[in-house]
């Protein structure tokens, strides 16, 4: 069952962005909610602070626990992962380095979107519920 909403975070600087670049990642949380039931949300822009920034982006949401912060800083070619204490359970550290990784690769390429996209899709399947089969199929 989803909890919240995911959206690309308003104020976030979407630099190279085009407008149809924001919908694509848009839909992309959208998307990623509906695979696992978490809330994501993207900011891209300045992180001052590193991770002291995304922790306090992440600390804004709507539903923080239940939330995921993909926090991308491209002029320090930073990125940040901040998930919350109900995501924490399913999604490790190593998932989010993982994706990160991830990430970095297609950024290496100029490809900032497809980066977030491949970076998003990972960790929307890895905190992914598993099926019951016995309580998710009709009766």
């Amino acid at each position: 069952m989803p909890v919240g909403d995911s959206f690309v975070l308003p104020g976030a600087e979407a630099g190279p962005l085009s407008a149809g670049q924001r919908t694509e990642l848009t839909r992309l949380v959208e998307q990623a909610r509906q695979i696992c039931g978490y809330a994501f949300a993207i900011w891209i822009g300045p992180l001052a602070e590193g991770h002291d920034s995304a922790v306090a982006q992440h600390a804004g949401l709507p539903y923080a626990s239940s939330s995921i912060l993909v926090a991308v800083d491209p002029a320090a070619h930073r990125i940040e992962i901040v998930t919350g204490t109900t995501v924490a359970r399913v999604l490790d550290d190593r998932t989010c380095e993982f994706a990160a990784l991830a990430m970095k690769s297609c950024f290496v390429a100029n490809d900032l979107v497809g980066g977030i996209r491949e970076g998003v899709t990972l960790l929307a399947e890895h905190s992914r519920h598993p099926r019951v089969l016995h309580l998710d199929s009709p009766s």
